[in-house]
């Protein structure tokens, strides 16, 4: 089986019109994992795409979601749920400086409900072993330009590839790709509250898209206790452990945090 990891953001979207095209490997079936906090414009550019790819003879595009990640880590910290998982947010390192906590939101909400859809799709039971059983290849839509992203798969019966850097193309050739086939310029797919964003983004949310900006600001004032420190050594959005909405964004002592750069999976943001 062949399935493609859709993010409808840049390259994944991308990628979709390429597969679309037969310029690049025609998976059976795009998955888009729905995390519950991704901005309006991510769900209108799936929309888009979905009526593209059907009359464009596509492949479809399935949606997932293992639930809503603010809403479970919020209700964790209340006690309302047992699930948590963590993002990378920021915290003090004790010492003056910030550290960010271990993520484990992409595996959770991003790729293990895709992995879980794509053994439904193989006809497999839950719990039943796939190695030796089956395999699958997983197109992921990672540019040239971020080639640092590209990662193996840590299921033994998954092959990741990545037809966009085979291709040669890089962010901006994927964005031509797109508005070529006559859709909207893509933007970038993430959590609106994700902490790898760096200032020039956060700066674009908050003149561009306002109300997306307001989400993560009120995300980033309800999760402040909720790592095990608690009051102790808060957590943030921001490196510079500040509230979303105290931030200067025209700090320069923040410009070389190298954000997406840094994702350990190639899943997000894409």
């Amino acid at each position: 089986m062949i399935y493609l990891s859709l993010g409808a953001g840049v390259q994944s979207s991308a990628l979709y019109v390429l597969c679309t095209q037969g310029k690049a490997p025609r998976p059976d079936v795009a998955i888009f994992a729905d995390v519950g906090d991704e901005p309006q414009f991510v769900h209108d550019q799936l929309a888009r795409l979905k009526v593209w790819g059907e009359a464009n003879g596509g492949p479809r595009i399935d949606v997932v979601s293992r639930g809503r990640l603010s809403q479970d880590i919020v209700d964790r910290h209340n006690g309302k749920r047992s699930r948590f998982a963590a993002i990378p947010a920021f915290t003090s390192d004790g010492n003056g400086g910030s550290s960010m906590l271990r993520r484990q939101c992409t595996r959770e909400y991003k790729i293990e409900p895709i992995e879980k859809h794509v053994r439904t799709l193989l006809g497999l039971a839950p719990r039943q072993r796939a190695k030796g059983k089956v395999s699958a290849t997983a197109l992921i839509g990672i540019s040239r330009d971020e080639v640092q992203r590209m990662k193996p798969s840590r299921t033994t019966w998954i092959t990741n590839v990545y037809p966009l850097v085979d291709l040669g193309l890089r962010r901006a050739d994927c964005v031509r790709v797109v508005q070529e086939a006559g859709l909207p310029r893509p933007l970038k797919s993430s959590c609106v509250f994700c902490p790898f964003h760096d200032n020039e983004y956060w700066t674009w949310l908050k003149t561009e898209h306002p109300d997306e900006f307001e989400k993560a600001a009120k995300f980033d004032e309800a999760f402040r206790d909720t790592s095990r420190s608690g009051d102790s050594r808060p957590v943030f959005l921001h490196r510079s452990l500040k509230a979303l909405r105290e931030v200067d964004f025209e700090d320069r002592q923040y410009d070389l945090f190298d954000g997406f750069g840094n994702d350990c999976t190639g899943t997000c943001g894409v």
